[in-house]
């Protein structure tokens, strides 16, 4: 592989996560403000019928809302160890076995390299059955 190659791979990789970044807050903002235009409808609806109104989410100063809203709409899956640590242990066991049976002098010495995912992965599934 040529020398030069090996750093722009990481430019372009970086670039694409940066990309799936923003898209995926652009997402949240959006969730975000409709949610917010559900509750301004109901708090038109409240005004108009004379009933008490639903309150509206905390603001920060701006007119953005506030950590405490933002975290609130952020649900975090349980079973977040499961996903993790499955790809860590078959990312793991693939970088081994390629590692192992590459013609490579030096990859047959480090081949255990991929160990340490497979590792950490099993710890998170042992976290997962702890806490569950």
């Amino acid at each position: 592989m040529d020398p030069h190659v090996v750093p722009w791979t990481g430019v372009v990789f970086t670039s694409i996560a940066a990309a799936f970044a923003l898209v995926w807050r652009h997402q949240n903002i959006l969730r975000y403000r409709s949610r917010l235009d559900i509750v301004r409808k109901e708090r038109a609806t409240a005004m108009e019928k004379g009933i008490p109104m639903p309150e509206l989410p905390d603001y920060d100063e701006g007119g953005r809302p506030s950590l405490d809203t933002m975290a609130s709409l952020m649900r975090v899956n349980p079973r977040w160890p499961l996903g993790v640590g499955a790809i860590l242990v078959l990312g793991g066991a693939g970088t081994s076995l390629a590692l192992y049976l590459s013609r490579e002098p030096y990859h047959n010495q480090v081949w255990s390299m991929g160990l340490i995912p497979i590792f950490v992965g099993f710890g998170l599934f042992l976290h997962y059955r702890l806490t569950r």
